[in-house]
């Protein structure tokens, strides 16, 4: 029996690039703090992760929510468009809420929360698919 010659550097065994390969775990592990995170800051629970996971969520949500509605885009302008539209959506929460003077930690999670759950559904729409880059965007004529 032969041995097999080991990956190339910066490959998974299959060959994939290695970044490739922590994407999932990466995502869920991120999910999974997130989704504490907001379930800590609503329930009334002392605890040292309150504050770092509450905070996590309040940029983490509409950043992964914007990430997965702007496929089209290249990485590195989707990256930027949705961490800016994220640090957007929690200015404007805060800022609609002490306006109206309902400002509340609870409240501002679950706006943030719904709003990111709307923009989620926004970028699963039935049209979509996973390699929707490739069709040119088309402009409606007026």
């Amino acid at each position: 029996m032969t041995p097999t010659p080991p990956a190339p550097r910066g490959t998974g065994p299959d060959g994939a690039p290695a970044r490739a390969d922590l994407a999932a775990p990466l995502g869920g592990a991120s999910l999974a703090a997130s989704a504490s995170g907001a379930a800590l800051a609503l329930l009334p629970l002392d605890s040292p992760l309150r504050a770092p996971l509450a905070l996590y969520f309040l940029f983490a949500a509409p950043a992964q929510a914007l990430h997965s509605a702007l496929r089209r885009l290249q990485p590195l302008p989707r990256a930027v468009a949705s961490l800016s539209g994220a640090v957007l959506i929690n200015l404007l929460i805060a800022e609609i809420m002490a306006s109206s003077n309902t400002r509340s930690i609870p409240g501002e999670i679950m706006a943030v929360a719904v709003i990111s759950f709307l923009l989620f559904l926004a970028g699963t729409g039935v049209n979509h698919s996973i390699n929707d880059r490739s069709g040119a965007v088309k402009i409606p004529k007026t």
